[in-house]
């Protein structure tokens, strides 16, 4: 089996004195001796944190093959629990929280070394990895923090963040190399041996992955080997087929690609491990796992360090982080080059995250937003410079996890059905609605119920129907479950109100969301998850609209997915539905970019008629062409209106005729009968 201490071996090597040095002084420190006049809480501080790089150093010496093959599931448990305690049960009370270390240090002081904490957090993951090399960088750090607090007389906040600058910039290029490896290239330390080669019955396995496992990890990877061969089958092959199909309708040379990064639920490796041998077999890529993701057990402990990197961004972060990306892109072209793109095996059910604004956690100030997009815009760049989308594709697909609840089987059986529905058969439904919106110049979306949505969408002009569309038709191919029909909406002409009474995005949940377009840019918001107005405009725009004041209206979509819907609303599971899913259940739109970034120039057909799709741009990301950096947000927020909000969805032709697509949540054009007959079935269980 695959030795990682092996193959890290000469880059751990090049840091090996530094590594020796800094264990024995951070042994020392766990001793708590400390000199006369340092205060207590530094001195305390220091300790604990030395306390918990120390047993990360003996953990890595003995976390190898042999040890997770021998030692026992509770044993196994109860060293992970010790890893994660801060970032879990003793949260609260620990360094990792700002509001409490805002208490003990003061509103200065205080979250910069939760900063600190939090960044020394990732030695867990490079233990795991045994990538000593990279735990002395956090290590590196620590000592430089320690020797500050540990002086007597109060530590200044500027002379820890000096040090966080320091180390952040210091380590820029590995950091960018390690970015690049994990993501893009297959190099072989992320799991795939011991998901080709061990006993995957064994629950002990997970533990050999690298990432937190919880009893729900557990309990998913239980239930996975209970699902027959022939289902493990079927969503293997929705996976690798939906690959292959991007390529194909996106007529893109499937050919000229080698390599396709995965990403996976923890759990799933039976799934994972026919996946890799699919590519392998059928399409002759060389899979690797690029990430694997695992239950998050305190979403607030990453909400409050969301903008951490607010210490350390200035122009020349910025400068530094791209010039190193650039190196480290640049020394992998010829691979980055055969690099196909990713292929994601998710789960859902997770209880909504509803976050804390901390007035303690670090915040951006106003000129660094500005320095922030300009960071992500030239990590987007580059990243298209050197792995262009005109030549990717990607899938993506989801299945329910246990925390789900008790209908957990029944509604994976059903999530199931719906990934692997009939691609020939919708196509041909959602022509239907297409041929009605490429009729009109203007398309209107009216709630009902409570609902205020009151909102009219400008459509692209045509100027030959006979041989161009509006709208792409979408089945199952990079997103999984089918179906839905999209376009890039113009800007100007767009205007009114969007309303849904619940909307789940990166695991928050926003209640009674509302935003007002004039021009296809939002232009006010608001929300109901606080009483205090300002609070739900701050989630809003720390979340939503960040790093930007506003953002455009980037895509206009109908979903087709009624089943979704059905199986939704039956279990009463809406709120735990990854937008890739709940976006097939009614009118979508998307805030940020179209979703044709990067590509505007590449000819898109309608897959059913031929059709060239020419809505491939707005105003916005026509800017490319004069200044790129103006015309990408780099956002992409799918809000989904269901079936039961809306009134009507009509479309209106220049002669001032309408076309109604959706009257009072049910489909009315013809055509589009079969879409009814999941509603219809939901209604009579409702009445029963």
């Amino acid at each position: 089996m695959f030795d990682l201490e092996e193959y890290y071996k000469l880059y751990n090597s090049a840091a090996l004195r530094m590594y020796a040095e800094q264990k024995e002084q951070i042994r020392a420190l766990t001793e708590g001796k400390t000199a006369k006049g340092v205060r207590e809480n530094a001195a305390r501080f220091v300790k604990e944190q030395a306390d918990f790089l120390n047993m990360l150093i003996q953990w890595e010496e003995k976390a190898t093959r042999e040890y997770y093959l021998g030692a026992s599931l509770n044993e196994l448990k109860e060293t992970q629990d010790k890893l994660y305690a801060m970032q879990e049960e003793q949260y609260a009370r620990s360094a990792l929280c700002p509001a409490h270390m805002a208490k003990i240090f003061g509103g200065e002081l205080g979250p910069v070394l939760s900063a600190v904490a939090y960044q020394l957090q990732e030695n867990i993951r490079y233990a795991s990895r045994h990538m000593r090399f990279a735990m002395t960088w956090n290590q590196e750090l620590f000592l430089k923090v320690a020797e500050i607090l540990l002086r007597p007389g109060k530590a200044r906040a500027e002379e820890i963040v000096a040090c966080i600058c320091e180390s952040q910039k210091a380590h820029v290029a590995e950091r960018a190399g390690l970015f690049v490896h994990q993501n893009y290239i297959p190099d072989p330390c992320m799991g795939e041996d011991w998901i080709r080669e061990a006993d995957l019955s064994d629950p002990g396995v997970l533990y050999a992955l690298g990432v937190r496992v919880t009893e729900e990890d557990l309990s998913y990877a239980r239930f996975m080997q209970t699902v027959s061969a022939e289902d493990i089958e079927k969503m293997a092959r929705s996976i690798v087929d939906g690959y292959r199909r991007g390529f194909f309708v996106d007529g893109k040379d499937i050919v000229a690609k080698k390599t396709v990064g995965l990403f996976h639920r923890l759990g799933m490796e039976r799934v994972t491990k026919r996946i890799m041998e699919l590519f392998e077999s059928e399409i002759r890529f060389i899979p690797f796992i690029s990430r694997i993701y695992s239950t998050r057990k305190n979403q607030q402990c990453e909400y409050d360090h969301r903008f951490d990197i607010a210490l350390v961004l200035d122009q020349e972060y910025v400068d530094a982080a791209g010039e190193a990306l650039r190196a480290t892109l640049e020394e992998n072209r010829q691979i980055l080059a055969v690099y196909g793109g990713p292929a994601f095996l998710g789960s859902f059910g997770e209880d909504p995250f509803e976050p804390k604004n901390r007035k303690e956690s670090i915040a951006f100030r106003p000129e660094q937003s500005e320095l922030y997009s300009q960071y992500m815009d030239q990590r987007m760049q580059l990243l298209e410079e050197y792995i262009p989308g005109s030549g990717t594709s990607f899938t993506m697909a989801a299945y329910p996890a246990p925390q789900i609840g008790s209908d957990f089987e029944a509604i994976f059986h059903e999530m199931l059905t719906i990934n692997t529905l009939d691609n020939d058969k919708y196509l041909k439904v959602q022509q239907h609605i297409i041929d009605a919106l490429d009729q009109g110049c203007e398309a209107e979306i009216l709630g009902r119920d409570g609902n205020e949505t009151n909102l009219r969408i400008a459509l692209a002009p045509i100027q030959d129907p006979k041989h161009q569309t509006n709208f792409y038709n979408c089945v199952a191919d990079v997103n999984i479950p089918l179906g839905e029909v999209f376009t890039s909406p113009q800007l100007a002409g767009t205007n009114g109100i969007l309303h849904v009474d619940s909307f789940y995005n990166d695991g928050i949940r926003y209640k009674d969301l509302k935003l007002t377009f004039e021009n296809g840019y939002v232009t006010d918001y608001s929300c109901g998850n606080f009483e205090d107005p300002e609070e739900n405009r701050r989630l809003i725009r720390e979340n939503l609209l960040f790093p930007h004041e506003t953002l455009p209206l980037g895509e206009f979509a109908i979903g087709t997915n009624t089943l979704a819907y059905k199986m939704a609303r039956q279990y009463n599971i809406v709120e735990r539905l990854p937008i890739l899913i709940v976006e097939k259940m009614g009118p979508h739109f998307a805030i940020g970019d179209t979703c044709y970034v990067g590509a505007e120039e590449i000819a898109v057909y309608n897959p059913q008629n031929g059709k060239e799709v020419v809505a491939r741009e707005n105003e916005r990301t026509a800017l490319r062409n004069e200044d790129r950096s103006r015309a990408y947000t780099h956002k992409h927020t799918d809000i989904t209106l269901p079936y039961h909000g809306i009134r009507v969805i009509r479309v209106k032709t220049a002669a001032g005729q309408q076309i109604e697509i959706i009257r009072n949540g049910r489909f009315v054009l013809r055509g589009t009968e079969l879409l009814n007959e999941a509603l219809k079935e939901l209604e009579e269980q409702h009445e029963g």
